[in-house]
């Protein structure tokens, strides 16, 4: 069985085609984490495990992210986590725009 929409014509399915209609539902279920930013926890979930196998390590260092972005929302400092992680991404990007940059000369 690849998933329980053989069971019911209304269920969900539960397999990797879930993020498939997600995104055409527009599945998005917002998560205050500062009175500044939402966090789209389908998207964020969806990023993670698009992830796994290409990258376990980014895998693994988002979904300490996001924790620890909720934890810190508990604590109202939600916006220094995000702001940190964004910090890291940009210069992942930063990082990789150079190393391509370099390999062209």
């Amino acid at each position: 069985m690849n998933g329980l929409t053989d069971e019911s014509k209304n269920a969900l399915p539960l397999d990797e085609k879930f993020w498939d209609y997600a995104r055409n539902n527009e599945a998005y279920i917002g998560i205050p984490v500062s009175d500044k930013k939402m966090l789209n926890i389908i998207g964020a979930l969806e990023d993670i495990y698009m992830t796994i196998d290409a990258d376990p390590a980014e895998a693994k260092e988002c979904l300490i992210m996001l924790s620890a972005i909720f934890v810190a929302s508990s604590h109202g400092k939600a916006d220094e986590v995000w702001e940190e992680f964004a910090v890291r991404e940009s210069m992942k990007s930063f990082d990789t725009d150079l190393r391509e940059i370099l390999n062209e000369g």
